[in-house]
């Protein structure tokens, strides 16, 4: 077992043990969500790389007057959704949004972070919040069908509110997925 550290940005991070392992099949889509259209130009990129049994969930709206661009990272266990202010920049100065999901099987639940607070997501969901402060990232993360969810958010851009929402209509939204 190899460990790798996806960071997000600003410590935002998953600790994950990645197997290596052969390729993956890849099956017809079992469910597509209804996701804000900010993600139309990039759902069959997303559809293709999403994760064997690791469902993605997107939301059904992001608040935002910015223009942001989104693109996929993937590892053996985590995709993650990038929404950020400029094309093709993963400085930390263009960031906006990043949507992770992987398997919770391995994860240190509930998290410990100083200053998080429980929410109440939804159909049964308990998430936490870590709100954050001006012009750093927030986050609301939570489990739901054996899969971990994150959705990190800058300060400056989206209110804890709007990332709350975000994040509750992920919850509500049908995922993404692959048929096993």
């Amino acid at each position: 077992m190899l460990q790798s550290r996806i960071t997000f940005t600003y410590g935002l991070a998953l600790n994950l043990g990645l197997v290596l392992a052969g390729s993956v099949m890849l099956s017809p889509l079992s469910a597509l969500a209804a996701p804000d259209p900010i993600f139309a130009p990039m759902l069959e990129e997303i559809s293709a790389s999403a994760l064997a049994n690791n469902p993605l969930r997107l939301p059904a709206v992001v608040p935002t007057d910015v223009e942001l661009y989104p693109f996929v990272i993937e590892t053996d266990t985590v995709i993650m959704l990038r929404l950020d202010t400029a094309p093709n920049c993963t400085a930390d100065d263009c960031f906006g949004i990043a949507i992770a999901t992987t398997h919770a099987e391995n994860l240190n639940w509930p998290p410990t972070r100083d200053s998080l607070i429980s929410v109440d997501l939804g159909n049964g969901v308990q998430g936490y919040n870590y709100p954050g402060t001006n012009g750093v990232v927030g986050s609301v993360e939570w489990i739901q069908d054996d899969s971990f969810y994150s959705l990190g958010y800058k300060t400056d851009l989206f209110t804890a509110e709007e990332a709350l929402a975000m994040a509750t209509s992920m919850v509500s939204e049908p995922p993404i997925s692959r048929m096993p």
